[in-house]
């Protein structure tokens, strides 16, 4: 396995911009949410680790068990068309895991509405 810094080359990269761009808009519309508190600390810091190691062994698991999913070696690294619809049928589930995640996470966990 050749692992390089850039960042599209870690398999949960894609799944913690999600997080912090669904979290950004779920404290931005939910009302008991704040940007400076405990839980927003928790939330886009300890959330956003998670998420990576997270989708990160999952991501890494099926490159490993799918093995044309790698982009081909030489000049241009281009991925086959296979593994581009793959690809773009998981990016898609990562958003609808990640935004119901999220959700119930900021207003399930953290932001519990008041009881009356």
């Amino acid at each position: 396995m050749n692992l390089s810094n850039r960042p599209e080359d870690f398999p949960g990269y894609f799944a913690t911009i999600l997080w912090v761009g669904v979290g950004v808009w779920l404290f931005w519309t939910t009302p008991q949410a704040a940007f400076v508190s405990w839980q927003a600390i928790v939330y886009f810091v300890l959330g956003t680790i998670g998420v990576g190691i997270l989708f990160g062994i999952v991501g890494m698991t099926l490159q490993r068990l799918m093995p044309f999913l790698k982009p081909r070696q030489g000049p241009i690294r281009t991925a086959p068309p296979p593994a581009q619809l793959i690809g773009t049928l998981v990016a898609a589930a990562e958003f609808v895991v990640i935004y119901f995640l999220a959700k119930a996470v900021v207003t399930g966990i953290l932001f519990q509405p008041a009881v009356t």
